[in-house]
């Protein structure tokens, strides 16, 4: 397995758990308590920089000598990185130019780190969808 796919890998689930466990836990906090939505967002941060960091130094470690990046891993990320730009950009239109009509405060935040989730979701998800089906066509 390429270590760009599984790099991608625990990326994907990095961001899974920890969005996944950050939304919930938001959704269930004070939303007028300004700390209470910070230190969710911090931990969240935080538990995702000390999992990559290991996973990426798992990964280092297994295969110090692996092959360069070539024309089809480069190919594979911009393939991956157009489609996660359009839902970026459907994401923060949502949210920055739709939402403050109706909503403030926390809904709006949520609303933008929800689209910035969601579009490195499914950047990483393509990038692992493209891997294992060989191709990027």
């Amino acid at each position: 397995m390429p270590k760009k796919e599984q790099f991608a890998r625990v990326w994907l689930v990095t961001l899974v758990v920890s969005y996944g466990a950050y939304f919930w836990f938001a959704s269930n906090a004070n939303r007028d308590s300004l700390w209470d939505q910070l230190l969710i967002f911090a931990a969240t941060t935080i538990a995702q920089i000390i999992v990559i960091a290991i996973g990426s130094a798992v990964i280092a470690l297994n295969r110090s000598q692996g092959p360069s990046i070539d024309e089809r891993d480069r190919a594979i990320d911009n393939k991956a990185t157009r489609v996660a730009y359009n839902v970026l950009i459907a994401g923060v239109i949502l949210s920055g130019c739709i939402l403050p009509f109706s909503h403030s405060g926390w809904v709006l935040f949520q609303a933008a780190v929800a689209a910035i989730a969601v579009s490195e979701i499914v950047r990483y998800s393509i990038i692992v969808g493209l891997y294992r089906r060989g191709g990027y066509d």
